[in-house]
């Protein structure tokens, strides 16, 4: 849920305060990597393990670069740094260092929620690895078992991609 406010609190304030380039890229390189999450997903739930296998291969792989090189190393490096280059500290003296703290808190907490998604997506590249190339169940699912008089059924309930 931290992510959803991170996220709505830069796309405002990217909009806001003119760092329309910024939330851009932001919003690009996010989204760059959910294409493959998605199919991956469609694929599972309609049984192609191949395909569903290959996808979460592509969606690792995206996630390394975009969100954990480029996203710091590139993006966070401008926001943080090159934007005190460009900045006219004359014209923006009170409201520029509010605006940079603000704004370079909120990136730098995505990236922390970027490392964090990194290690259970880790522990599903393992479990896939370890189960020769089959997607196991979601990490983050939790197990209920349904008891409807003689019959048991097990229900994996999964958090969907906005949760």
């Amino acid at each position: 849920m931290s992510h959803h406010f991170t996220t709505v609190i830069l796309i405002v304030l990217s909009y806001i305060l003119r760092f329309a380039r910024a939330g851009s890229v932001v919003l690009a390189i996010h989204d760059a990597s959910d294409i493959f999450l998605e199919v991956g997903k469609m694929s599972k739930y309609s049984g192609a393990e191949g395909v569903a296998s290959f996808a979460f291969i592509l969606f690792v792989l995206s996630w390394i670069l975009l969100r954990l090189i480029y996203y710091p190393f590139w993006i966070l490096w401008s926001t943080s740094y090159e934007v005190l280059l460009n900045l006219d500290k004359e014209k923006h003296r009170v409201d520029g260092p509010i605006y940079y703290y603000v704004f370079n808190t909120l990136l730098y907490g995505l990236l922390v929620l970027h490392v964090y998604w990194w290690v259970l997506i880790y522990r599903m590249l393992a479990k896939q690895i370890q189960a020769r190339g089959h997607l196991s169940d979601d990490v983050r699912s939790e197990e209920y078992v349904v008891q409807n008089e003689n019959l048991v059924e097990k229900i994996q309930i999964r958090p969907g991609p906005y949760h």
